[in-house]
């Protein structure tokens, strides 16, 4: 397998308001106006012949111009208003009555801009609950994903006898050729197939099944493309995201506290060919741009014992007596993103103590 050298840090990952309401125009209804019998009504238009008995009781023709016949309409409200509201040049709204245009359609107005912010609240929200469903539902499958294939894997986790830790390799190879190897440690959550592609990006967002949709990306846990497929390199640097619902490689953030590192000291490293078991020295955060960690060879055993040391001196967490280091041939190195997701890496050194040929070698 051709493997490219790119860098493995890559691989981290309303109310309404009140609506005003036309004012009740005029204020007060007139008494009707008290006419001398023979006075002319100042309302109307003076004019001779206009001889008709009034409103306002019987009156001799004696030439004089009495007043015509008045209507209750013409004194109601509305008309007061209309006469009060023409007198002035009109009303405000530039109708004849005051309230009726202008007050009216600018309540209407602030009742459609009301009607168009809630619909507006309503469409975020509905997309807003679309958006955590799928999100909610890509986590719910990526979950199911791992789940089948730990099923499908029989792995048989017989942890005191390291040879009889066996995987169905042949089950998981027809479902990705890639698979080189499976992480389990216990009393957490890591319990995955471990591939290796053609670069460090490959597995960033392909799951083992080869599924790169949706707006959820578990990947795949993978070795380094810059180590041998085989594990046969003394450092080997395997690969996991940090996900929200604690999956894949989350768990070893959490093991920046100490009692999260004290639970799970011991991981193991499944292949065809070799069994491993390892022991955890050390555990720290560092920047990706530290890349002096990433050593998948040393010159001797003494520079081995050296890299590990500075491990145990850096670290996050109060590193353990129990690792003969001098005694540790191969190291396992697991590695997801910090807190931040994008500048910050969480990494988790483990030795191996044993290793073992598993009964169903290849």
């Amino acid at each position: 397998m051709n493997k490219s050298n790119q860098n493995p840090y890559s691989a981290c990952d309303s109310r309404q308001s009140n609506r005003q309401q036309p004012g009740s125009q005029g204020g007060f209804v007139p008494a009707s106006p008290a006419w001398p019998r023979h006075a002319a009504n100042p309302y109307a238009a003076r004019g001779a012949g206009n001889h008709a008995a009034g409103a306002h009781g019987v009156y001799e023709d004696n030439g004089s111009f009495p007043p015509p016949v008045q209507n209750a309409s013409d004194y109601s409200r509305a008309n007061y208003g209309a006469h009060m509201g023409a007198g002035r040049g009109g009303n405000r709204g530039g109708n004849a009555v005051r309230g009726s245009g202008g007050g009216r359609s600018g309540g209407n107005g602030k009742r459609r801009m009301w009607t168009v912010v809630l619909a507006i609240a309503v469409l975020v929200l509905i997309a807003s609950l679309a958006t955590l469903g799928v999100i909610g539902y890509g986590y719910w499958h990526g979950t199911k994903v791992y789940d089948e294939i730990a099923q499908q894997s029989g792995l048989a986790k017989e942890e005191n006898a390291l040879a009889d830790m066996t995987v169905d390799w042949d089950t998981l190879r027809a479902q990705n050729e890639d698979i080189v190897g499976w992480v389990y440690m216990p009393n957490t959550s890591v319990d995955y197939p471990i591939v290796q592609g053609d670069d460090d990006e490959e597995y960033l967002k392909k799951d083992f099944n080869g599924d790169t949709g949706g707006l959820v990306h578990k990947g795949t846990i993978f070795l380094s493309s810059s180590n041998a497929s085989d594990f046969s390199d003394e450092n080997n640097f395997i690969y996991g995201h940090n996900m929200n619902d604690e999956t894949m490689f989350a768990h070893i953030l959490a093991m920046t506290d100490q009692a999260a590192f004290d639970d799970a000291r011991t991981f193991y490293i499944l292949t065809p060919t070799q069994n491993y078991r390892c022991r955890t020295y050390a555990l720290d955060v560092v920047a990706n741009t530290e890349t002096n960690i990433l050593q998948p060879t040393f010159a001797d055993n003494s520079a081995m014992l050296s890299y590990m040391t500075a491990r145990i001196n850096n670290s996050a967490v109060n590193a353990p007596t129990d690792v003969d280091l001098a005694s540790v041939a191969k190291l396992f190195t697991l590695i997801t993103c910090g807190d931040d997701y994008a500048t910050t890496r969480a990494i988790l050194f483990g030795g191996c103590v044993e290793q073992a040929v598993p009964a169903n070698a290849e």
